[in-house]
């Protein structure tokens, strides 16, 4: 992973898969990384997980859920990914 606010789906489904298997502790650490990052990042925009993952069409249940390791499905993870970079702002996205 290049930065911090770099979430890629690779990054993210593939630490997931690998943590969630437990045969790799660094990749636990790194998932758990991650997906404090997107928390870490809501948070900076002083947003609810309500608001924030229901602009992905995402429950704040199971945005909690990605929140805390849970893996992130590859079209949530895509659209998280282009809105962290800036690619995608709220007007582009529903909710």
């Amino acid at each position: 992973m290049a930065k911090d606010d770099d979430f890629t789906y690779q990054a993210i489904a593939g630490v997931d898969t690998a943590a969630a298997s437990g045969h790799d502790s660094q990749a636990a650490s790194t998932a758990s990384t991650l997906h404090g990052d997107l928390k870490k990042f809501r948070i900076s925009k002083r947003e609810s997980q309500e608001k924030f993952w229901g602009r992905f069409g995402v429950t704040q249940s199971s945005g909690s859920r990605f929140e805390t390791g849970l893996g992130i499905p590859p079209p949530v993870a895509i659209l998280v990914k282009l809105y962290v970079k800036g690619r995608l702002s709220d007007g582009d996205l529903p909710g």
